[in-house]
């Protein structure tokens, strides 16, 4: 889990956009705050997924003191540093070490997901599709702002992923992902090649589309009926809270 933006979305928000309240938990029958972080990891822990490495700047020392061991998420947690701010498929290869040559979930702590047992679908699809990277992709109504994903009827193949276009080709978005060893290497070499010609802040989607271009198996898993939210600006934050909360505060039976 990439957590080492530097939030200029929501300035002038000092605070890390990981600890925003968005909803609720509840706990011995009481509802309590939940941080917008702890959404993509209580899904990933519903998934199956027992360890999580979560990647942070030097200045999110209090993502890290919230989140401490993840032993409350049902997680074991671990952190890598970013030092600098290079970009999210840079923030995810300094997990390179520790994850070559296993199956990869990954999802983003500013979003907020529907449903709830995404992951475990994703997963499952993936295995089923013996894909090399699935993208788990939901509707939404601000394609523009996000990244859609083109799909072929039928195969569930990825054709194409544009990142923030003026004309959307379709309504939709990739919002979570997993990926095998193949694209762990296609990432960790599309990295040290864009480092080297230091071309800028790289894209994640850049990295989907190499895949992509190189023929490995890419397909996307959709979530017709699902919710994407990214709170990473105001109005994703009220926007999730409005699906979240009741005006008393109180989540709703079928939300996360």
């Amino acid at each position: 889990m990439p957590a080492a933006g530097i939030g200029a979305r929501l300035a002038p928000y000092r605070a890390p956009k990981e600890l925003i309240q968005v909803g609720y938990r509840t706990v011995d029958g009481r509802p309590l705050p939940k941080a917008a972080v702890e959404h993509v990891l209580h899904a990933m822990s519903d998934g199956g997924v027992d360890r999580a490495l979560v990647v942070l700047s030097p200045e999110k020392s209090e993502v890290f003191r919230y989140l401490g061991s993840g032993r409350h998420l049902g997680l074991d947690l671990s952190y890598v540093c970013q030092e600098e701010a290079l970009g999210l498929p840079h923030a995810l290869d300094l997990a390179y070490p520790f994850v070559a040559g296993g199956t990869v979930c990954m999802g983003l702590p500013d979003t907020i997901c529907a449903p709830q047992d995404c992951f475990a679908q994703l997963l499952e699809f993936h295995e089923a599709r013996r894909a090399d990277l699935s993208l788990g992709v939901f509707p939404t109504d601000q394609p523009q702002a996000l990244a859609p994903v083109v799909i072929e009827p039928g195969s569930q193949r990825v054709l194409a992923i544009v990142d923030k276009p003026e004309q959307p080709p379709v309504s939709n978005t990739w919002g979570i992902a997993a990926w095998s060893p193949a694209f762990t290497e296609l990432l960790h070499e599309h990295v040290g090649d864009a480092l080297r010609s230091r071309g800028g802040e790289l894209l994640l989607s850049d990295a989907f589309v190499a895949a992509v271009t190189a023929g490995l198996r890419v397909h996307a898993l959709t979530f017709d009926s699902g919710e994407y939210y990214d709170i990473g600006t105001p109005v994703g934050v009220q926007r999730a809270r409005q699906w979240l909360e009741f005006p008393a505060g109180v989540l709703t039976g079928r939300r996360p």
